[in-house]
């Protein structure tokens, strides 16, 4: 039966996320959850509220054994990937974040090219090397986005009228959105409980899942009474590390890391 995957990103990278989700390994291999594959959709449950939107996104969860959060310039601050992270957390489902912030882009391309979406070809001999690679940095991956500034106006409409081939700058990556969830184990009542990060850069409790019995958690690290998820679950660039060939890897890891 194949693993169902679970989406989580930012709806503002959904061309982006589309690359993914559609690309050859993910259509072959893994069901697909229905997650708010159409903004209309999306608008309408957003005006429901939040329960409407809680309903849909724990709808999306059922059956699915890993979390494939969706990483692009604004993700980190998504109150509804916040939601889906820590519920799929609480759930039990494995975790992995795969950065998209550059799929689509081309070092060097003029500004009005179109980009080649499927990311450059691994070399001939990246398969047999793959094993052998060390094994992606847990923490401190990704540094916070760099702010562009907007070309003046009147260039920006001379560039469309003219065809400028100017190039374009290359994305940068946005913060890891791992970094501001975390989690706090309750010896007393042998709970754990979630964190994030406030709007003041301080640590508060997250109000949106309830804590859960640690008996359900049976793979978080025993000696730590607390943690950030940054620190857990691994990060992945979807053109660097050939997501287009080995995102199959990355998600048997992600399910076998918490024992699914």
């Amino acid at each position: 039966m194949p693993r169902k995957v679970f989406f989580s990103f930012h709806y503002d990278d959904v061309t982006r996320v589309n690359v993914v989700r559609n690309s050859d390994q993910i259509t072959r291999r893994y069901t697909k959850a229905a997650r708010f594959h159409d903004k209309s959709l999306w608008e309408e449950v957003k005006k429901q509220g939040p329960l409407a939107i809680k309903r849909m996104i724990n709808g999306g969860l059922d059956g699915s054994s890993v979390t494939c959060v969706l990483i692009g310039g604004q993700t980190w601050q998504r109150r509804w990937v916040r939601y889906e992270i820590i519920k799929s957390l609480a759930r039990g489902n494995g975790i992995l974040g795969v950065r998209i912030h550059d799929v689509g882009f081309k070092p060097g391309q003029p500004t009005n090219a179109l980009a080649g979406l499927f990311g450059p070809s691994p070399p001939s001999n990246a398969l047999a090397g793959y094993a052998s690679r060390p094994e992606p940095t847990l923490g401190g991956l990704l540094g916070l986005a760099t702010e562009r500034q907007a070309p003046p106006q009147n260039s920006l409409l001379g560039a469309l009228l003219a065809g400028d081939q100017s190039v374009a700058p290359t994305p940068q990556p946005g913060p890891n959105p791992l970094r501001y969830l975390g989690y706090t184990v309750d010896r007393r009542y042998e709970m754990v409980r979630f964190r994030e990060v406030g709007p003041n850069g301080q640590w508060r409790e997250y109000t949106e899942v309830q804590a859960v019995s640690l008996r359900s958690l049976p793979w978080l690290p025993r000696l730590k009474d607390a943690d950030n998820l940054e620190n857990l679950f691994r990060i992945y660039d979807w053109k660097q590390d050939y997501g287009s060939f080995y995102f199959p890897t990355w998600i048997e890891h992600a399910a076998a890391q918490v024992g699914r």
